[in-house]
């Protein structure tokens, strides 16, 4: 097969200043993405040994028209890989047409470039190793993604038709050079404020939802050989974004970074940039929308999240992987935790948004959950057995862990609420195995959070994995305490679990409540920021607990507490607007419990 030519538009080889700095050269004439970037002269021509050039292309010696052996050796390096191209191509042919043969039909198509170099016009990609991030650069030109539809580098599709041969063949997928729009770069400001917007989502964001690694971000940033790409640009704007706090009057969803941050994630996808930065760039949207309560988006971002966690393989180690293996622990870490919080996102959105299911399947039992968070985060490995997720509550686990656990446990209560094909034998059997466990964690959560000093938090200890659970027991009791849902001729244990509903929506609202004190007084004390999106549907549950008993009973003591709750809920409305619209729910239903007295 005729072997397509290299692009005249690049350069045999990497220009001078590059060679002499060490850096990595696209070869782009007449000059560099890197040298057009910062501003400097960029130059192709022959080098002498101390990497200074003669004006006349005469070398030091006088001799003239003589190659450098680091040139020659370039060349030589050129052949072998053109070898080496052409006869894995012939190998694939070869045994794509036996294969064909022997099922005696119509075999795949190959034309000459299904696997050679990409040409203009073609719709397949050269399946080169993965080295490095996506090419950061700029553009003052218009750059939604339907308008550079056409500029997109392309995306190899044997990954998705024939995975067993694209794992087989241990190809890899070359990152794209993405050029990135002027105002995408003027968003992310000057480097003291990128510094010190980093460091306030690690003192914020990060408490609840450790999914960016400390370390690695920071040893990114400082290495002089790692050109910044459009995946990490991406990342600060979207931790940009989910650390704002929204002006007083403006809509959320008004908000013109959110915006930005959308159009941008949408465009790096579009070009087919798919690292994990986008993909913890898609969960930062994701916990925006949810903390804003901006719905749908919030729902649909979810559930975008997990197929791209399927397709990057993110889910388990036997899938075809997207990503370049992991080369340390702590990057191996930093997936587990991004998959496991689209687990816990994905049940939490559908906590009031009951009967759909889930976008990610449930976890198994023997599934690791995440290691010892303050070790991830420095970069140190500690010894300690993988903690799975049925392991004994007596296991000693990290925060994060702790509500992974909780996640997995609110999704069990989801899925067993939605499922109506449950027998009345096993429904109430299974309902009260839930509230055992559910009560047998959150006992242990309250156990190792009083053994923690409140001095060394920003928020209450496990405040997240705490809140997640209740959350889900106030779900689970909703649904069993109310008689007129009784199913007539039910067995026994139906009545059982109706009286330990009743009886555990009380409890676990005062537990809640007392949760929701210890997290009142950190964030007058310290920062609203701190505060966690995910704690607010059990303030919301609690507070509609007691508006409920108010309607019935009246009760003085109740009305104290509801008034309470909303202070409460007014005080995280300050960093969450999901906060004012659960308010606004529980207010109208004073409103009209009110009138009915009236």
């Amino acid at each position: 097969m005729p072997l397509s030519q290299p692009s005249a538009e690049l350069a045999p080889l990497a220009c001078a200043p590059c060679r002499r700095q060490k850096r990595r050269c696209d070869k782009a004439l007449p000059s560099c993405s890197l040298c057009t970037r910062i501003g400097r002269s960029c130059d192709y021509s022959a080098l002498t040994s101390n990497g200074e050039k003669e004006a006349d292309g005469r070398t030091r010696d006088g001799t003239e028209g003589l190659v450098r052996i680091e040139d020659l050796e370039g060349l030589r390096e050129q052949v072998r890989a053109l070898e080496s191209l052409v006869k894995s191509r012939d190998v694939i042919v070869s045994e794509t047409i036996n294969r064909d043969v022997q099922m005696g039909g119509e075999g795949m198509a190959l034309n000459d470039d299904t696997y050679g170099p990409h040409t203009n016009g073609s719709n397949d990609t050269t399946l080169t190793p993965l080295t490095g991030s996506s090419s950061l650069q700029s553009s003052a030109h218009a750059w939604s993604p339907s308008a550079r539809a056409h500029t997109a580098s392309p995306f190899p599709s044997l990954f998705f038709l024939d995975s067993f041969m694209f794992t087989y063949e241990r190809f890899t997928i070359a990152p794209p050079h993405i050029t990135l729009p002027q105002s995408a770069l003027q968003a992310l400001g000057s480097s003291a404020q990128l510094r010190e917007m980093i460091e306030h989502y690690f003192r914020t964001i990060h408490l609840h939802l450790p999914i960016v690694s400390h370390i690695r971000l920071y040893q990114h940033i400082a290495n002089p050989l790692h050109e910044p790409g459009a995946d990490m640009a991406l990342l600060f704007l979207a931790m940009k974004l989910v650390v704002l706090n929204v002006s007083e009057g403006l809509a959320a969803r008004d908000a013109g970074l959110y915006g930005e941050v959308k159009a941008l994630h949408a465009f790096v996808e579009s070009q087919n940039g798919f690292s994990i930065q986008l993909l913890q760039s898609a969960l930062l949207i994701a916990l925006y929308e949810i903390g804003h309560a901006i719905y749908p988006a919030a729902y649909l971002t979810v559930g975008h999240c997990a197929r791209l966690g399927y397709a990057m393989g993110l889910h388990t180690r036997d899938a075809p992987e997207m990503l370049a293996r992991s080369a340390t622990w702590t990057e191996q870490e930093e997936r587990r935790r991004v998959w496991w919080a689209i687990v816990i996102v994905d049940r939490f959105v559908n906590i009031g948004h009951s009967g759909k299911p889930f976008a990610t399947a449930e976890p198994d039992v023997n599934t690791h959950v995440p290691g010892n968070d303050a070790g991830w985060d420095k970069g140190q490995m500690f010894v300690a057995a993988p903690l799975a997720l049925s392991a004994s509550l007596t296991t000693v686990a990290s925060p994060f862990a702790r509500t992974c656990q909780a996640g997995h446990l609110l999704g069990k209560v989801l899925k067993h609420l939605g499922d109506k094909s449950i027998s009345l034998d096993y429904r109430f059997d299974e309902a009260l195995q839930l509230s055992r466990t559910l009560s047998a964690l959150e006992d242990a959560l309250r156990n190792e959070a009083s053994k923690e000093d409140l001095a060394q938090y920003e928020q209450p200890p496990l405040c997240t994995a705490l809140s997640i659970t209740y959350s889900a027991m106030l779900t689970l009791f909703d649904a069993y305490s109310c008689t007129e849902r009784a199913v007539p001729g039910a067995p026994e244990t139906q009545l059982k679990m109706q009286q330990q509903s009743i009886e555990g929506m009380f409890r676990v609202s005062d537990l809640a409540m007392q949760l929701a004190r210890k997290l009142r007084d950190h964030l007058t004390s310290t920062d609203v920021a701190v505060c966690s999106p995910l704690v607010v549907d059990s303030l919301y549950q609690t507070a509609a607990t007691y508006a409920w008993y108010m309607r019935e009973s009246s009760d003085a003591s109740t009305a104290s507490l509801l008034a309470e709750v909303k202070e409460i809920l007014r005080l995280v409305n300050r960093r969450w607007r999901v906060a004012g619209e659960y308010l606004n729910f529980v207010e109208a239903t004073e409103f009209q419990t009110a009138g009915a007295i009236r």
